[in-house]
């Protein structure tokens, strides 16, 4: 497992000025990002502060880039899966690897929405879940369906498999696109992946399984692992507030949990690079803050 003093989920501007402040702070800092973003793709912006011919979205993010690497930040080219409490720290596992933490900066964006089945919403808590994490106890022993073709899917399910054995993976038509390192856990664990059309779910006042093209599997939960995990997830995971579907935070960006802020698109407001930037400024100097009162030297050398 690798250690970092602080973890930034996101390498877009927010993540990347909180970077920058941290890295420069002298706290050993990780990005976690990934690549093919909505902004490299923006060809020409003309109204961020001090370019005035104009920049490229590719251009600014690879300037950002250099100049938080500049003073020491790693940058590495990973999904973030998971984000778990671990006594006084933070746990990230990737595809890759599991990274230690204490403080993270959430600024992965905002998720665009998940495909969804017909009648997920009506069994939401009624055996319906978005958080292995939180959740998994209260299946122990029973049969669970995730719902996922990607590496979040696994993940979930191999973390799930500690307290049943009896899991099936749905993969909604789709074939399962995920790392190799995952698919091999996957096949290790002998948990099976079903690639049918889901239907709906069903159930009456609780869950009662899928419907697929093939008639209906009988299911004592469903977890909901869609595409990757965003700043929702990780707020559901941790016990973030969420409103009107962004993370709800403070005037210095704290979320509420010790050591965790949040900045950028994912928080709402104005939805703006310059905004981003401050936002991730300040909530790089709110966990400077809040690490330097703890007794933070003893858990950088334990």
């Amino acid at each position: 497992m690798k250690e970092y003093d602080i973890i930034v989920i996101g390498g877009g501007p927010a993540g990347l000025s909180a970077a920058i402040y941290t890295s420069r702070a002298g706290f050993s800092t990780l990005i976690l990002d990934e690549r093919d973003k909505l902004l490299e793709k923006v060809k020409h912006i003309e109204n961020y502060f001090g370019f005035p011919e104009g920049i490229s979205g590719a251009e600014l993010l690879e300037r950002g880039k250099r100049q938080a690497e500049r003073f020491g930040t790693i940058v590495s080219y990973e999904r973030a899966l998971l984000v778990k409490i671990s006594e006084e720290d933070y746990k990230i596992d990737t595809a890759e690897e599991e990274y230690r933490t204490k403080g993270l900066v959430i600024s992965p964006g905002i998720q665009h929405q998940k495909p969804m089945v017909e009648g997920i919403e009506e069994f939401e808590g009624k055996g319906v879940s978005y958080c292995v994490t939180c959740d998994a106890p209260l299946f122990r022993g029973m049969k669970v369906g995730l719902i996922g073709s990607q590496d979040l899917v696994i993940k979930e399910a191999i973390e799930l498999y500690e307290f049943t054995k009896d899991i099936i993976i749905f993969t909604d038509g789709r074939d399962l696109d995920a790392s190799q390192i995952l698919i091999e856990k996957l096949q290790e664990h002998k948990i099976t992946v079903n690639k049918e059309n889901i239907v709906k779910v069903v159930g009456g006042k609780e869950l009662e399984g899928l419907e697929l093209e093939s008639g209906v599997e009988r299911l004592d939960g469903v977890m909901v692992a869609e595409g990757t995990s965003g700043s929702l997830d990780f707020a559901r995971s941790l016990g973030i507030p969420v409103e009107d579907d962004v993370l709800k935070v403070d005037e210095k960006q704290f979320t509420g949990l010790p050591r965790v802020y949040a900045a950028g698109d994912c928080t709402g407001g104005a939805r703006q690079i310059s905004a981003a930037v401050g936002e991730g400024a300040k909530a790089a100097l709110g966990l400077i803050e809040e690490l330097r009162g703890d007794e933070y030297k003893d858990w950088k050398h334990s």
